[in-house]
């Protein structure tokens, strides 16, 4: 998937750090900095999990084909199955 731009939200971003302790910085790590790994999960919505410098993030996050642009629904800190399927897939 090639990402040109992310957007998020000013609201987004303080629900996602006041609710899951994801800094937006660490959103932006796991999506340029990365290889996340992605999954559609409905409509134009996706998921991606990938390792931000200190521990695996997941994103919720609606792709725009045309634009190849990012608007970030949620983050939060990965589950230990989603940090599984993460490192079978990029190992």
């Amino acid at each position: 998937m090639k990402i040109k731009a992310i957007k998020i939200e000013p609201e987004a971003a303080l629900k996602i750090f006041e609710k899951h302790s994801v800094k937006e910085e660490e959103i932006y790590d796991v999506l340029k900095n990365d290889s996340p790994i992605f999954r559609k999960v409905g409509g134009d919505q996706y998921l991606a999990v990938g390792f931000s410098k200190t521990r695996y993030i997941t994103l919720f996050f609606t792709y725009e084909d045309k634009t190849k642009e990012v608007d970030i629904t949620t983050a939060y800190p990965s589950d230990k199955k989603q940090i599984k399927s993460y490192n079978k897939v990029i190992k």
